[in-house]
Order: C-alpha cells, then sequence, then structure tokens
C-alpha cells in the first residue's frame, strides 16, 4: 500500500533479485514509475474491492504512509489511519506485516538521549501532526499481530531522511533560500542515505545511520545558508517566512531543528545491516541532488538573487520581534 512512496519503489527493485519472492503487487490510488517484470501495479484505494481482492492472498503487506508534512487537516489524518485499518482487515493470512514509519514519532524534546533506544516511549510534538497520525498508524499495525498466531507485525521508525526525491519536510528545508535556526540550539542531527534505507527495509528491521553531526554543519554541508533567530521569534517568524517562500520551516516543525531524534541502530546491526553512507555523505548527496537555485514559493530562481532578500526579510522580521518586545517592557 503506497506505492508510490519512494521507499517502496527502491523496495520492489530489491526484492526483484530475490528468488524467494514470485510477485510484488503494487497498491495505490495513482501508478508509479514502471518497474520491474515482477512488479504488478492494482490501482485502488483503501476500500475499493480491487484493493480487497489484491490483498486478500498477500504472505507480506508493507505499508508506506502518504503523509505531507504541512497538511494540518486532522479529518485527512484520521482517514490515513483509518486506510490503514481497511488494508490489514483486507489481507487476513498475512504473515508479515512492516509499516514504512519515522524517527518523527519520538518527537524532538530537551531531554532526548542521543541515541534514542527503540524501547523508548513515542512522544510526537503536538505542533506537527504527521508525527501523531504515524504514532497512532504504528499502534494500529503493532495491534494487528496481538492474539493472532502465525502474522508478525514490525514498524520501522527510519532516521532523517534529507534526499529531495524523497519529499520529506527535511529536503523541503535544503529548497528553500535559507535554512531557518533558533539561537542557541545545534542539536544533533542524522542523515540516513536512502540506499541504507531500502537495505533496511528489504532486512524488515528500522533505523539509522550510526553517526550524526551538529546541525550548523547541514546548511554548510548542503551549500545552504542558515539563519538563527531567538527561539520566541523564529515561532513566531516561522509561519510569515514559510508564507513568503523565505523558509521552508514552520512552527510546529521548529523543535526538530531544535531538540535530538537521533536513532539507535543496535538492532539493524545486530541484523546484519551495515550503513554504506555517513550522515556526511548522505548529506552531501541529498544538496547534491537539488536542482540549480532555490525555490522561492512555487517559484524556482538562482540562489546569488534571493540571498540578498531572504536575509533581508529574516531581519525584518527579527527587527518586529524586538520592537515588540521593547514595547511591552515600556
Amino acid at each position: 500500500m503506497g506505492a508510490v512512496h519512494p521507499a517502496a519503489r527502491g523496495l520492489a527493485l530489491a526484492l526483484e533479485s530475490d528468488p524467494a519472492v514470485d510477485r510484488v503487487l503494487g497498491l495505490s490510488a495513482h501508478e508509479p514509475p514502471l518497474l520491474g517484470p515482477k512488479f504488478e501495479f492494482v490501482q485502488a484505494s483503501p476500500g475499493d474491492e480491487r484493493f480487497a481482492g489484491a490483498l486478500a492472498e498477500a504472505d507480506t503487506v508493507v505499508l508506506f504512509p502518504l503523509l505531507e508534512a504541512l497538511d494540518r487537516d486532522g479529518g485527512r489524518q484520521a482517514r490515513f489511519v483509518a486506510g490503514m485499518e481497511t488494508a490489514l482487515g483486507a489481507a487476513p493470512d498475512a504473515a508479515t506485516v512492516v509499516l514504512w514509519s519515522s524517527g518523527v514519532v519520538y518527537g524532538a524534546h530537551p531531554d532526548n538521549p542521543v541515541p534514542i533506544a527503540e524501547d523508548r516511549p513515542v512522544r510526537p510534538n503536538p505542533g506537527f501532526a504527521p508525527a501523531a497520525a504515524l504514532a497512532e498508524a504504528e499502534r494500529v499495525v503493532l495491534g494487528s499481530a496481538a492474539g493472532r498466531a502465525g502474522r508478525s507485525a514490525t514498524v520501522l521508525r527510519a532516521a532523517a531522511i534529507w534526499a529531495p526525491a524523497w519529499g520529506t519536510f527535511l529536503s523541503r528545508v535544503l529548497q528553500a533560500p535559507v535554512i531557518l535556526g533558533v539561537r542557541g540550539y545545534d542539536p544533533p542531527v542524522q542523515a540516513l542515505h536512502p540506499d541504507d534505507a531500502v537495505a533496511a527495509l528489504t532486512l524488515a528491521a528500522g533505523g539509522g545511520p550510526v553517526d550524526w553531526v551538529p546541525a550548523r554543519t547541514v546548511a554548510r554541508t548542503v551549500g545552504r545558508r542558515r539563519v538563527e533567530l531567538p527561539e520566541r521569534a523564529a515561532f513566531t517568524a516561522a509561519e510569515q517566512l514559510w508564507g513568503f517562500g523565505v523558509a521552508a520551516t514552520r512552527s510546529g516543525e521548529l523543535p526538530y531543528h531544535m531538540h535530538p531524534w537521533v536513532l539507535d541502530a543496535a538492532r539493524l546491526r545486530q541484523a546484519g545491516w551495515t550503513p554504506a553512507h555517513t550522515t556526511a555523505t548522505a548529506l552531501r548527496d541529498a544538496g547534491s541532488g537539488m536542482d540549480e537555485g532555490v525555490l522561492v514559493g512555487r517559484v524556482r530562481v538562482r540562489r546569488g538573487d534571493v540571498y540578498r532578500g531572504a536575509a533581508a526579510a529574516v531581519a525584518a522580521f527579527a527587527a518586529v520581534a524586538v520592537a515588540r518586545r521593547q514595547g511591552r517592557r515600556r
């Protein structure tokens, strides 16, 4: 389910060389790019007759959430979780269920350990709706194996993926004129290379790379500029800067740029997985994979033409915040 997801495409291609796999069915409302000869596309959504028919004889079901980080529609998030429940109900004979999730479910909090062990409780930040939806989807998937003999359920919580082709909220940050930071915060940052993500998915175990870098290093590594604002001003200005296309970080995402959410890969390593790329390599590949220029709103322009305007806009918002604070003092 979710055949157009980049991770689904990578998994389908990896399974082409597995002699134990006869067929790979991809279910989605939209047709993905043409894959290998084992791949069969079924254009269907949860609740459709073809959807239930395709899953009825499945041995393994892998669920890929298609969530938009900018979407704050609670009803849409609820329909996403309901779709997961429908998919599981349509595959009664599936012995293996895998959910592609994310480390964002742990939340970004000042007291997070570095790295976060997988047995830590999930604490999604309230202002980031996709994290809450994923946490609920995890509960549904893990619950589907409870009391059902012969079924195993696995949740793969991927570390941060910055590659533009994956369309994550972090990859969107790289395409903006500047990377918005909060003054006084420089948390450790992971970057999981897409190839390593697919390798982990193929093993049906989750995690991230075994290293991390300071947040201030990210902008320099990917060839972007980082602009820091005081904490209060950053939360106030984030939505306005996003609206003007200057920065791509909304207020609900800011905690993920302030506090650590670095994942532990111990279980992956025990299963024989070793990442082929470091965090720095993954970030450099993400930076080189971007088109020339940056996105300002929906328009792509040259970097040199926008940096001065971007810096001026950020400075203006900071000045407004300072002026308001001085006004309150008076």
